[in-house]
Parts: C-alpha cells; sequence; structure tokens
C-alpha cells in the first residue's frame, strides 16, 4: 500500500487508458498536488461497492461515502454523495432536484461522461465533466464531517480530503456542489 501526503511534486499528466480523452488517477493526483490541496493517498484491493469498502482496513481516515450517478428523461446528471449506509428515495430526491424521475444511469453512460469505470465514481470524477453535464449534489447529512473518502478515478485506491480541500478541489475545476438534504427510502 501506498500512503502519501500532497505536497506539490508529481509527474506529466497521462491519459487514461481506457478513454483517451479523459485524465486518470494519476493526473488528478498531481492536480491535487500543483494546486496545492492537501490529501492523502492510499492504495488497497479493487472494491465495487460500500459492502467491499466497509471490508477495507485503511490508514488514511474519513467518512466513506456512497457516490451515484443518476439520470432524468430529459438528459439531466447528477452525481449523489450521500452517507455509506443510506438508502436514498429517487422519487422524493427528484422532487428536491426539480426532476420529475430519475433513474441509475449505466456503465456506458458513466464511461462516455466521466471516464471512468463502475465502482469508482467520486466528486474527484468531476475533473472529467469539462461541459459541466452532471450538477454534483451532496447530502446535508455529510455537513458534520471533517474529512472525506473518495476514489480518485479508479476504485483500487482512496484519497482523504477534508472539506475544505474538496471545497477548493471544486472550485478549481469550477464545478461547484450543491448540499441539499437528500430523503432516504422508507424502511419495509
Amino acid at each position: 500500500m501506498e500512503n502519501r501526503l500532497g505536497n506539490g511534486s508529481g509527474s506529466g499528466l497521462f491519459l487514461n487508458s481506457a478513454n483517451d480523452s479523459m485524465l486518470g488517477k494519476d493526473d488528478v493526483l498531481k492536480l491535487l498536488e500543483d494546486r496545492d490541496i492537501p490529501f492523502s493517498f492510499e492504495e488497497h484491493d479493487p472494491v465495487l461497492n460500500m459492502a467491499e469498502s466497509g471490508m477495507l482496513t485503511l490508514s488514511v481516515v474519513g467518512a466513506r461515502c456512497k457516490n451515484l450517478l443518476l439520470q432524468d428523461k430529459k438528459g439531466h446528471y447528477f452525481l449523489i454523495v450521500t452517507t455509506a449506509a443510506k438508502s436514498l428515495d429517487l422519487a422524493r430526491i427528484a422532487e428536491i432536484v426539480g426532476s420529475k424521475r430519475l433513474s441509475f444511469a449505466s456503465a456506458d453512460t458513466l464511461f462516455e461522461l466521466l471516464g471512468i469505470r463502475a465502482g469508482s465514481l467520486s466528486p474527484l470524477a468531476l475533473v472529467n465533466d469539462e461541459t459541466k453535464r452532471v450538477r454534483l449534489v451532496i447530502d446535508t447529512e455529510l455537513t458534520g464531517e471533517a474529512i472525506f473518502l473518495f476514489h480518485p478515478l479508479e476504485n483500487n485506491a482512496s484519497v482523504s480530503l477534508s472539506r475544505s480541500a474538496l471545497d477548493a478541489f471544486l472550485r478549481s475545476i469550477e464545478h461547484p456542489a450543491d448540499w441539499l438534504p437528500l430523503a432516504a427510502r422508507a424502511s419495509d
């Protein structure tokens, strides 16, 4: 496992081998370093979902977040970030974000929009959303968290970012977040 603190050093940008027009993990780490955004980084076994993520023992700390790419029939896309254990009520969230109905975006759409594969989604992937097609919505339940864990465009590593570092990253790519109360699905 590798664990390092972003400190301004780094190598040149590399294109994501899966989609040559998009940046990859090394690129987003270099971007954080070049923009003096503090972070910790650790490589680990690949994880595809929150259950697998919960099994990891990491040296980096932070709130593990669930990240979902949702879409509506009008072609609007939403990167939803919420707590690890929360099951969302998509109908109520559609109302909150001003849409009629939301569904999960396909793996192909995820790759087309953000250049990443399933299991790798996080706000860091917005570095590849140059046309700002994806609206970032973060659950207000995360407001009290000081540090977040996100995948850096691949699901075999985690980046630890403070709230101020996350805000600095989003400002640097001109992609603001909407912090909204996201409804949980009623328990059965």
